[in-house]
């Protein structure tokens, strides 16, 4: 059943721009660029006005300070289950002339919406404004609003009611829920089905806690949850996983290489898993694959963009990028790495990080990209010794896509990029350049700190000398 009317237009066919203070993107339609720029307004709002209505008290003063957290976080609770159970979001404004208004605050509600619910794939939304209604869809890089539904008329109320009818009826994947995340209302747990592609099996996983959510709603929505397997048959307790869910596009510009972390995470764990150096310094692939909708009781395909947009007219969605749903299971789960505790083991990490990289680098001919105090992490054994964790291939290539007539692409987290890879040179990209953004790494920590504790600390500590020296 249809949940809205099919004849939809994107919001820039029926709208000018969103707000936005991009001199690049403001003459003409919504840019997703522009999107990872919004801020839930009413959330910091509400926030600041507990903090306006506490601000004569004196930051000495611990118990005030406590309670004044504890107001905090009570708003924020407030604010988080406000948006759990909510299905899809309504702007109000009295004139048509506040349409673009209607619009962006829409969008920034929305975002709140995806950050408290773990199981949301896409999301719905209406704009009322005067006698004009619009059922907004938000997908991964587009809004898309339908046409006029005017109120004032009786076929615009027909169509108004058939879309809220059509909403109340059909099925939860068709407002925008993932029913291959779903709540377990008998165990008070939230369950998280991967599939594997290679082994064509599903492995069902009990969320633990979100480690990262979407930080736009537009672009690749990545998540991570902590999770451990559902079905464990012996007496140790199962062991975590990190479980990475993303919306990879599925096709890319003639200048970029074209990436593929499950398949790259396939190579690594097949050509260094027997390496027992080398165990529990990668991200080894535990289970992989598209997530899989049901069409059928008997039949389910792959979650895409396409399935999301089915009943849209094929000329609306000429310019929207396709992407392809992917989820990963794998092991083991580190801590950040602010969490060392010296130098010494700052140092032990850093060259067990080092030392995958070269053995990806040498024997499986993949090349990371993305060296940054994200993706270096650490696991600490029972008997406290660390060992380093290099994870995230989000932005790895296969060393043999890179050609020298290729203009590199930039790529990687900003700060700790290469000189060449800033500058956008012409020179083919080597391991050399991940040596490089490690040297940037540690003159980073070098200069705040190496861990939360030096980090927050004003005079340098000895751990700050010590690297420096």
């Amino acid at each position: 059943m249809a949940v809205a009317n099919p004849k939809r237009q994107r919001v820039s066919d029926t709208q000018k721009t969103l707000p936005n203070n991009d001199e690049d993107s403001a003459s003409h339609s919504y840019s997703p660029r522009s999107a990872d720029e919004f801020v839930d307004e009413h959330f910091i709002q509400n926030v600041s006005g507990v903090l306006d209505a506490a601000s004569p008290l004196r930051r000495s003063d611990s118990i005030r300070a406590k309670r004044l957290a504890a107001k905090v976080f009570e708003r924020l609770e407030a604010l988080i289950s406000k948006y759990a159970n909510t299905v899809a979001l309504i702007e109000v404004r009295q004139c048509l002339s506040e349409q673009n208004c209607a619009y962006w605050q829409l969008a920034q509600r929305t975002h709140t919406l995806h950050s408290t619910q773990i199981n949301r794939r896409f999301a719905w939304g209406l704009t009322v404004c005067g006698t004009h209604v619009r059922a907004c869809l938000f997908g991964n890089d587009d809004i898309l609003a339908s046409k006029v539904m005017d109120v004032a008329t009786e076929s615009g109320r027909k169509q108004f009611v058939t879309l809220l009818v059509n909403w109340a009826m059909c099925e939860s994947q068709r407002l925008g829920y993932d029913p291959t995340i779903r709540y377990n209302r008998e165990t008070g747990q939230w369950e998280i089905d991967v599939w594997d592609d290679e082994s064509r099996v599903t492995h069902t996983y009990i969320h633990e806690r979100t480690l990262f959510d979407i930080s736009s709603q537009f672009g690749r929505r990545t998540r991570c949850f902590i999770a451990s397997a559902k079905e464990n048959s012996g007496e140790q307790p199962a062991p975590k996983m990190l479980i990475k869910d993303a919306w990879a596009p599925t096709e890319f510009p003639d200048s970029e290489v074209v990436r593929d972390e499950l398949s790259n995470l396939r190579t690594i764990r097949d050509k260094l898993g027997a390496d027992n150096a080398l165990a529990g310094t990668y991200s080894h692939l535990e289970a992989g694959g598209v997530v899989q909708q049901m069409q059928t009781k008997q039949k389910t395909a792959d979650d895409t963009t396409g399935s999301i947009f089915a009943d849209i007219d094929a000329a609306v969605l000429e310019d929207v990028p396709a992407r392809i749903h992917r989820r990963v299971a794998t092991t083991p789960v580190g801590e950040q790495l602010k969490s060392v505790r010296s130098v010494d083991e700052l140092i032990v990490v850093v060259s067990d990080v080092m030392a995958a990289h070269t053995a990806i680098v040498r024997r499986c001919g993949i090349l990371h990209r993305d060296l940054s105090t994200n993706n270096i992490m650490f696991c600490r054994d029972d008997d406290g010794m660390v060992r380093g964790l290099l994870i995230d291939f989000d932005n790895a290539v296969l060393q043999s896509d890179l050609h020298d007539e290729q203009r590199p692409d930039q790529i990687g987290t900003f700060p700790y990029m290469s000189i060449g890879n800033l500058e956008q040179s012409s020179v083919k990209r080597t391991a050399l350049d991940d040596w490089e953004s490690l040297i940037y790494i540690l003159c980073w920590l070098g200069t705040i700190g190496i861990n939360r504790d030096d980090q927050t600390n004003v005079a340098p500590s000895e751990g700050q000398r010590a690297l420096v020296q």
